[in-house]
């Protein structure tokens, strides 16, 4: 539900996303998740937090469920939420709607966990990150 969501953002089609079918190829799904996953964790400050090579998210799985074909050109508002804090791991949730309609197109989820790649070891989560996802979700997650 829409409503749900305190944070989107819009992401467009692209003509090279498209497959014989002339639709929105099942695999750019994923790519539009990481892209609204990507834009969240900037503004939470998840990315300042990494250290590369080091210290980091790491994505365990991934669902997507189908709900309407998507076609170009379209606008996707996508809404991205954390549903779910553990002490090593989070779920973010995702639904995306034709730009303007209550169409939903998809919704899913991806589970991240806190990595330490030197070790390599599922690690706490950090609290900073927690505080600041809480913040922004209005809630404690």
């Amino acid at each position: 539900m829409k409503s749900d969501f305190k944070y989107w953002i819009t992401i467009p089609t692209r003509f090279r996303d498209l497959d014989t079918m002339n639709h929105v190829n099942s695999a750019m799904y994923l790519t539009y998740f990481e892209m609204a996953r990507m834009d969240y964790f900037h503004s939470v400050g998840l990315l300042k937090l990494k250290e590369p090579g080091r210290r980091g998210p790491a994505v365990v799985t991934q669902t997507c469920n189908y709900k309407q074909q998507l076609f170009h050109p379209s606008i996707i508002e996508a809404g991205i939420r954390c549903s779910r804090i553990d002490t090593t791991s989070f779920t973010v949730e995702y639904e995306f709607y034709l730009k303007d309609s209550e169409t939903l197109i998809c919704d899913g989820t991806t589970t991240m966990t806190w990595v330490d790649y030197t070790i390599p070891k599922a690690i706490p989560v950090p609290d900073v990150l927690r505080e600041a996802i809480n913040e922004l979700e209005g809630r404690e997650v």
